[in-house]
């Protein structure tokens, strides 16, 4: 797979050369060559040894499999992106997509089971045939079959069933369950494999080390107990989460369901041919298993073709830095959206493998209580690379969400407790949300879905809620409104009237709408200024304002007094703006409040004028 500017896939390549029997990888200027043994060890199957029999079968298959691999052409040998340990791994979006598997490989799939089925008849207590049943039916997309698979692992009452440790049965059934989109109960089922599984085991699989960066490790590894440190994980997962509009942390499975492949797959054949090891579960657990193989030709006049697998197109990395992960109160919108670049791990929600950055409006209104929060939002465009490529687009198939509602939503993690809650809307994709939230350390997050379309976007900030303090004047955050005939004249009054976005048709006037809290415990005035000036005028513009060879251009400039309010409470206020000559790019209003013996209180809000629709 060639390189390209947008980092949202990462493809496999191992280069299999029969006569010298290495892997060559090259990062950047330097070169490395890591050298690692294929596994060309023939498996002769042993009549008496039901499970050599089974892994013949699957060693076959895969063999086979292999040369029924669509061919291609892309060249092969340019710098790797990373490499891991015998792993050249390449990122970008590129050409490839998934395309459907070739009949012949079908076919040999369904034998091979119905093989692996007989066996297991025989042998109802091999563990590794139990696991190569329910992941090769995972592997063509019967789900259900694998959760049924996993199920007929033996008496679920005791620890052990037959020679199939517990934790097992518990294991593939969680993998199987987190395919076929049913989260909560995967979770579940992986919670009870944690609980029998051996402690070192539950220890690697619990705490995420290979798919977050090293400042999150050192989080993680600093903590001073493990309760600590459980509370660490817990919030990495927790904003890790892709849309909390979904019932279920299915990032969280996700890592679960892969850490169970590599206990599957270490003592199997795969396409690469190479023997199981370190690099292999790391990618594994980091990126996911393969969703497409491509074998390229071999220029060296060798019989063994470079094998190429792809993870799925639309992967990002959807855990957090470890930057965010320490302070996520503090973190702006850009530091919650996943990674496409260099991702640590990448990752596609199957229920919207499309899920997009999203431009919402957030508006904060302080009260004695805690804070209000608003949030306007919509669904934005599929600007992805495939988007508007006349080919199939698999992943973006109705499937079992044809019918289902859209839905939008606007969320709060508390960061003390853990605890997510939110309000929903159903049956639209675009809107607005009110939220009453105490005080605390949040993480917002504003979201609107489209199950059909499966394409999502969402908007996450961080949030310190502060009530208002008693005789303390404070503003909240400045809120773009539509204009309607009548002005709002209470917070409720404007929530429907709230822009999706920041930003405002050029030539077109719009609502402006805020609070001053803290007032009313003594009769005064107050004296309000408010202006718009430009944000984004040139270099030449803004040093002849500094030398004062010039003014900047303020479109609006207004001021006015009224009294203070009469009792204490919040004193909402909102007014229309119009500026016919506002000329298209990026704004800033700015809201003065000043009253008697106090310092003046300042909001800001920046928006954009864009071309009118």
């Amino acid at each position: 797979m060639s390189q390209t500017g947008r980092a949202i896939r990462a493809s496999l390549r191992v280069a299999l050369f029969a006569a010298a029997l290495w892997v060559v990888a090259t990062v950047g200027a330097n070169g490395q060559t890591v050298v690692g043994g294929l596994d060309t060890t023939a498996v002769v199957p042993d009549p008496a040894d039901i499970v050599s029999v089974a892994r013949a079968a699957q060693s076959r298959f895969e063999r086979r499999r292999i040369r029924l691999l669509p061919l291609s052409y892309e060249p092969f040998g340019g710098s790797c992106d990373e490499v891991v340990g015998r792993i050249c791994t390449t990122y970008g979006e590129g050409e490839w997509y998934p395309q459907p598997e070739r009949p012949e490989i079908i076919a040999l799939r369904s034998e091979l089971l119905a093989e692996l089925d007989s066996l297991q008849r025989l042998a109802p207590d091999a563990a590794w045939i139990l696991g190569q049943r329910a992941w090769y039916r995972a592997e063509g997309g019967d789900w259900d079959g694998a959760i049924t698979t996993a199920r007929g692992c033996g008496d679920a009452g005791n620890r052990r069933g037959g020679a199939v440790d517990r934790w097992w049965c518990h294991a593939l059934e969680g993998f199987g369950l987190h395919g076929a989109g049913r989260y909560v109960e995967s979770e579940a089922a992986f919670q009870r494999a944690l609980v029998l599984m051996d402690d070192e085991r539950a220890r690697r699989w619990r705490v995420p080390r290979w798919p977050v960066d090293a400042k999150a490790r050192d989080l993680i590894d600093g903590a001073q107990d493990g309760e600590t440190r459980a509370a660490v994980v817990d919030r990495l997962w927790a904003l890790g989460d892709p849309l909390y509009l979904v019932e279920g942390n299915d990032r969280l499975t996700a890592h679960y369901a892969r850490w169970t492949v590599t206990e599957l797959r270490e003592r199997a054949r795969n396409p690469f041919r190479l023997s199981w090891a370190d690099d292999l579960s790391e990618l594994t657990v980091r990126h996911g298993w393969q969703v497409g193989w491509e074998r390229a030709p071999a220029r060296d006049f060798s019989t063994v073709d470079h094998v190429i697998g792809h993870q799925h197109p639309l992967g990002r990395d959807y855990l957090p830095s470890g930057e965010t992960l320490q302070v996520p109160e503090s973190g702006p919108p850009e530091s919650f959206r996943p990674n496409m670049r260099r991702p640590r791990s990448l990752y596609a929600p199957g229920y919207a493998p499309v899920l997009l950055p999203m431009d919402a409006q957030i508006g904060v209104f302080p009260r004695v209580d805690g804070v209000v929060v608003l949030s306007g939002h919509r669904l934005p465009p599929d600007t992805t690379f495939h988007a508007g490529h006349d080919h199939p687009v698999p992943w973006l198939d109705p499937g079992d969400q044809a019918g289902m509602p859209d839905r939008l939503g606007l969320f709060a993690l508390d960061l003390t407790s853990g605890r997510i809650g939110g309000v929903t809307r159903s049956g639209r994709t675009d809107g607005a949300s009110r939220l009453h939230l105490a005080e605390g350390r949040y993480v917002l997050s504003a979201e609107s879905w489209s199950p059909s379309r499966r394409r999502a976007g969402r908007t996450r900030v961080g949030l310190e809620a502060r009530a208002v303090v008693p005789d303390i004047a404070s503003v909240s955050d400045l809120v773009l409104l539509r204009t309607a005939e009548s002005e709002p004249e209470t917070l409720d009054e404007a929530i429907d009237l709230l822009l999706p976005t920041l930003e405002v048709p050029a030539g077109r006037p719009f609502g402006l709408a805020w609070e001053v809290g803290g007032l009313g415990f003594r009769s005064e005035s107050l004296a309000f200024a408010l202006s718009i000036e430009r944000t984004d005028r040139g270099v030449l513009s803004r040093v002849g304002d500094f030398l004062g060879l010039s003014s900047p251009p303020t479109p609006l400039d207004l001021s006015w007094e009224e009294p203070g309010p009469g009792r204490p409470g919040p004193l909402f206020r909102s007014l229309t703006v119009e500026v016919p000559d506002l000329q298209e790019g990026r704004y800033e209003i700015r809201l003065i409040l000043r009253t008697p013996e106090r310092s003046d209180v300042v909001a800001v809000r920046r928006f954009d004028v864009v071309p009118p629709t």
